[in-house]
């Protein structure tokens, strides 16, 4: 038996890798990608709930108005075209903030700014952001994200075991924010986009208008990191990427 405490560290480390690669994998909806997903769908569900409450109770709700109509109109028409949402309680709500800006949770809860009709200008065009945001559910972007960052930092653990230098664990984690986190976030962007061109077509809404919308979001301007430190796709290569799927979603849409 080694008195050496690394070499159980690895052993079990990479048991445990191991185990979770073979046991995680699931696939994405529409795009087909392979994900390892650590976080189990009760547990993320959970999570979800929980930020929601807390976000109701932070921010001002908008009802009544025909903004928050059309929000939960189109938000239930998507959300009965989504395959795989057994025992969803889809929730869409309006939120008074002048942010132009949409996001959503695990399990179904999906907020919408009312700053975000500023630039979603038709209703066609909000389904472009609903789908988008249906499409993060559907794929579970928020639970692999999570996954991705659980596995990092065991792999900065056995790092720092084996080098002894928090400097290298800290240039290491430096180069996986660059190399790994940011593209992983911008590629999850782009499926959304693809997933939610596929939902809203099928919800009788015309994914050329994600075009229409993202030209809006160009238009408003304003100052944007580079490139390559974004979390979010630049409008410009949204728009070049939307058109190239737009074909597939093109088939599901019965107005075309």
């Amino acid at each position: 038996m080694l008195r050496n405490g690394r070499f159980g560290t690895y052993s079990l480390c990479g048991a445990l890798g191991l185990v979770l690669l073979v046991t995680a994998c699931t696939t994405a909806p529409v795009s087909g990608r392979r994900q390892l997903i650590l976080v189990s769908p009760e547990q993320s569900t959970a999570l979800g709930l929980e930020a929601y409450q807390q976000i109701k109770q932070q921010t001002p709700i908008v009802t009544g108005t025909q903004e928050a109509r059309m929000v939960e109109r189109v938000g239930e028409a998507i959300s009965k075209v989504v395959e795989g949402a057994e025992g969803f309680e889809w929730e869409f709500t309006l939120f008074r903030d002048e942010t132009p800006n949409a996001f959503a949770l695990p399990g179904g809860k999906v907020g919408v700014n009312t700053g975000l009709f500023d630039v979603a200008k038709t209703e066609a065009q909000l389904a472009a952001v609903l789908g988008h945001e249906i499409g993060h559910v559907m794929a579970r972007h928020s639970a692999e994200r999570m996954s991705r960052d659980m596995a990092t930092q065991l792999g900065l653990s056995v790092l720092g075991a084996a080098t002894q230098s928090q400097e290298m664990v800290g240039l290491v984690s430096n180069a996986a924010t660059l190399g790994v986190s940011l593209p992983f976030n911008r590629s999850q962007e782009s499926e959304a986009d693809r997933i939610g061109l596929i939902y809203m077509a099928k919800a009788g809404y015309d994914p050329r208008a994600a075009v229409d919308l993202w030209a809006n979001f160009a238009a408003v301007g304003g100052e944007r990191p580079p490139k390559f430190l974004s979390t979010h796709p630049l409008p410009e290569d949204r728009i070049e990427r939307i058109k190239k799927h737009l074909p597939e979603a093109l088939v599901f849409y019965k107005g075309n």
